[in-house]
C-alpha cells in the first residue's frame, strides 16, 4: 500500500503541474512566409523590367530631340537659298546618318541616287516623291531647285519614324 500511496502522491504532483490547454504563440513578422518572398521577387522583377523599358523609351526620346536639334542647326549653318547644294548635301548626310542608325543591316550606306531615294520612300510612305528627288541629284548640281520647307518636313518625319 505504501507503494500505491507514493504512486498516488506522485500522480497528484504531476497533475498539479499540468496546465490548461492554450493556443500557439502569434507568429512573428520576420521572416516572411515563402509566398511573400515569391511575391516580392515577382514585384521586383516587374519593377526592374518597367525601369528598363522606361530607360529605353527615354533614350529614344532624347535621341530624337538631339536629331531634331541637329536638323535645326543644319538649317542655320546652310541657307537653302544661298547655299542650296551645301544644304542638300548636309541634309542627305542627315538622312543617311538616321538610316544607318535605324537600319544597320540594310546596307544603305552605299546607296546613291535613285536607289537611295527609293530606300527612303519605302521606309517613309508619307514622303512625296517630288520633295525627295532633290536628294537624288541636287547635291551634284551647282544651283539645284527644291522646296526646302518640304524637305525639312520630310526630314522631321524621318526622325519621328526612325530616329
Amino acid at each position: 500500500m505504501m507503494m500505491q500511496e507514493s504512486a498516488n502522491a506522485l500522480s497528484e504532483v504531476l497533475l498539479e503541474r499540468l496546465q490548461d490547454i492554450h493556443g500557439a504563440a502569434e507568429p512573428g513578422w520576420w521572416p516572411p512566409a515563402p509566398g511573400w518572398w515569391l511575391l516580392a521577387g515577382i514585384a521586383l522583377a516587374v519593377l526592374v523590367y518597367s525601369l528598363v523599358l522606361a530607360a529605353r523609351k527615354l533614350r529614344v526620346i532624347l535621341r530624337k530631340r538631339r536629331l531634331l536639334r541637329d536638323l535645326d542647326a543644319l538649317a542655320e549653318a546652310f541657307d537653302p537659298a544661298l547655299q542650296p547644294a551645301d544644304y542638300l548635301a548636309a541634309l542627305n548626310r542627315f538622312f543617311r546618318a538616321v538610316a544607318l542608325r535605324a537600319f544597320p543591316r540594310a546596307d544603305c550606306a552605299r546607296l546613291q541616287g535613285e536607289a537611295w531615294v527609293a530606300f527612303i520612300r519605302e521606309r517613309l510612305p508619307s514622303a512625296d516623291a517630288a520633295g525627295l528627288e532633290a536628294l537624288q541629284t541636287g547635291p551634284y548640281r551647282p544651283h539645284p531647285e527644291f522646296d526646302a520647307a518640304r524637305l525639312r518636313t520630310q526630314a522631321r518625319q524621318w526622325v519621328a519614324a526612325h530616329g
